[in-house]
């Protein structure tokens, strides 16, 4: 049975391949700056808003909100599972993925929970957030389809979902992961603000991540 995949080595299989070279063997780059951009492969647009960084080793649409690091866009674009994800980028960089004994849950099993999580909680505050709710009604969307899709809403605020998930270490350290926090000079705030929150799932329909519309 395989075992744990330990932390320390996704950090060393991220810090040796490179995230442009990941995204442009599926999605055609061009270079801005010191950034890459393309249209986004994660919704429909005429204009490039996905951009992918190689300082931060991060992708990120301002179309639609999706980011993430190399191995959630093989999970969002190939439709992978994480310990997948994981095994493809290993063997790219030639890499042998080590396991740990144990029956612990894998650590994509406390990820999984906590988007789910985070999911219905953003689906909760979208039922207390009238500008929201008006905002989907002039764009076609009943409460019947937003109810359906999971459709959600952030609210404005800096530290909304930290307060409400990131109690300890253990979960600060799972939004991290998730791609939901952002680092900034007084520390670490959420990532999304004010903004429509779009779940992104698996094939076995759990939440992997967000898009997210700004009102």
């Amino acid at each position: 049975m395989p075992g744990l995949i330990p932390d320390s080595f996704i950090e060393e299989l991220l810090g040796r391949i490179d995230i442009v070279e990941i995204i442009e063997r599926r999605v055609p780059l061009k270079k801005a700056g010191r950034e890459f951009q393309a249209r986004c492969p994660f919704h429909d647009e005429k204009t490039p808003s996905f951009t992918v960084s190689p300082q931060k080793q991060f992708y990120h649409c301002f179309g639609c909100g999706a980011h993430g690091s190399a191995i959630g866009f093989l999970m969002n674009y190939e439709g992978l599972e994480f310990p997948d994800a994981v095994e493809d980028l290993a063997r790219h960089a030639g890499l042998q993925v080590p396991r740990e004994g144990g029956s612990k849950p894998r650590p994509s099993e406390g990820l999984y929970t906590m988007m789910d999580k985070a999911a219905d909680w953003y689906r909760a505050q979208l039922k207390d957030s009238t500008e929201a709710i008006e905002y989907l009604k002039g764009r076609g969307l009943s409460g019947e389809i937003s109810a359906y899709f999971g459709v959600g809403f952030a609210p404005a605020g800096w530290d909304n979902l930290i307060k409400q998930f990131g109690t300890d270490e253990k979960r600060l350290a799972l939004l991290r992961r998730a791609g939901m926090l952002s680092q900034g000079k007084s520390g670490e705030y959420d990532k999304f603000r004010h903004r429509i929150m779009f779940p992104i799932h698996d094939r076995r329909g759990r939440v992997i991540g967000f898009g997210g519309r700004a009102l």
